[in-house]
Parts: C-alpha cells; sequence; structure tokens
C-alpha cells in the first residue's frame, strides 16, 4: 500500500437506462446503487457502503437491468437521491488522503456526467485509479481489456456468478484483486492466464504501457507517479 494514501475506496455503481424522451444533457444512464470498501493504509478493510440511489430522470428500473442485477423499481422508489448518496459516501470516506479505485473508468466518467447534468458539487476525492488498465500488463497480456469475473477467475477468487453486478459484491471481488495486484500476489497466477490465452497475446488497446514489473504496486503505477507526489 502506498503510505501516500490514508485509505484506497474501491467503488462500484450500477446504473439504468434513462428512456430517450426523458434524457437531459445527453445522459444516457443514471446510477441506482453505490457499493464500496475502504482499505486503509496497511491493506485491511476498514468498512463498507452500500446504498440504493433513487432516479430522477428514468420512471425506474429497466427490464433489462432488473434481470442482470435483481433490482426493481420498487427498491430504488423511496431511496434517497444521488447528491444525498454522494454526500454520505463523501462523509464516510472520511478526511485526509483518500484515493477512489475502480474496475474500468466507467464509474468515474459517469459520476462526472450525472453531477454535472443534475448541479451536483460532491465532495469526493480528485484521485482515482483504474486497475483494469493496469491488470493485463502485470498478467503478462500486454494491453488488453479484462472483465471483473475474468480477473478474479485467473487470481482464484471465488465469484458468486448470482451476486454479480451486485454494487457492494463487485466492489469487494474489486478490492480482492486490488489486494493481489498491491501485494504482488497477483503475478502468481501468470502460468494460468498465459495457458489459458496459449501464451502472452495483445488484446485491444485500452491502457497505457506501465512496464512490464510484476512487482508490488508501487512499482506497476509508474506513470502515476506525479499524482502520488502532487498534493490532493
Amino acid at each position: 500500500m502506498s503510505a501516500l494514501y490514508d485509505c484506497n475506496v474501491i467503488i462500484d455503481l450500477e446504473f439504468t437506462y434513462v428512456p430517450k424522451k426523458r434524457r437531459k444533457g445527453g445522459l444516457v444512464t443514471e446510477i441506482i446503487e453505490v457499493g464500496a470498501v475502504k482499505v486503509d493504509a496497511a491493506g485491511t478493510v476498514a468498512g463498507e457502503f452500500s446504498h440504493m440511489v433513487r432516479p430522477t430522470l428514468a420512471p425506474g428500473v429497466s427490464g433489462n437491468v432488473r434481470r442482470m442485477t435483481g433490482i426493481g423499481s420498487e427498491d430504488v422508489a423511496y431511496a434517497r437521491p444521488l447528491d444525498e448518496v454522494l454526500g454520505a459516501l463523501g462523509e464516510w470516506m472520511g478526511a485526509g488522503r483518500v484515493r477512489i479505485v475502480t474496475w474500468s473508468d466507467t464509474d468515474r466518467r459517469q459520476i462526472a456526467r450525472e453531477c454535472a447534468v443534475k448541479g451536483i458539487e460532491p465532495s469526493l476525492p480528485t484521485r482515482w485509479l483504474d486497475i483494469q488498465r493496469i491488470y493485463p500488463r502485470l498478467m503478462g497480456m500486454g494491453k488488453g481489456c479484462v472483465s471483473l469475473g475474468r480477473a478474479a477467475d485467473w487470481c482464484g477468487i471465488a465469484n458468486d456468478r448470482l451476486s454479480a453486478h451486485r454494487a457492494l459484491y463487485d466492489a469487494q471481488v474489486t478490492t480482492e484483486i486490488f489486494l493481489m495486484m498491491a501485494s504482488g500476489e497477483c503475478a502468481s497466477h501468470r502460468a494460468r492466464v498465459e495457458a489459458e490465452l496459449d501464451g502472452p497475446k495483445e488484446g485491444t488497446v485500452c491502457s497505457s504501457s506501465i512496464g512490464e514489473s510484476c512487482g508490488g504496486l508501487a512499482e506497476l503505477l509508474a506513470t502515476l507517479k506525479a499524482q502520488e507526489a502532487t498534493p490532493s
């Protein structure tokens, strides 16, 4: 763990679609669930956060999203709106140097876009780390995009398919991968990846080069050195 951060907060979001006639500012989806896991500077899980979010543009949860997540319109009808949930999330994260960690950059972009459309100014950390960009090179794949479920399988993490696509559960799985990356344990599973892929291969480009080291996270995050050194 980087001593430059008091904690890392691993978050995951679930969304529903906004019907075309109800869209505002080009917002196609709305957040309906926020899940997060807090990891302290020592790499210990220090707490969890889970809240439903009431959409204000979509009339409810779309059928496809319900089938995928199990979340129904009745689950979000009386939930708090996004501004209140993000406010609670910020308070729960606490003060000090906090970094948000995600699997893919989708959640960061969704929060930024939705808050801009809804006029929300969230009190959240400005430091974000997308570990999906880092994982492929760590596992000897070069540049590529890997799903959270596949990454969990390769790392030997039990992955309950029935619980997948729920915010807190996916944040918990992402946390396990993050901790394995930070400790260098992921590197021990490279043989499994290479065997399945029949050798290291290049995939679709979705990350910048971060070097070939398979050590701890500090070595892997060469491209984030400036971020680490700059105060929030």
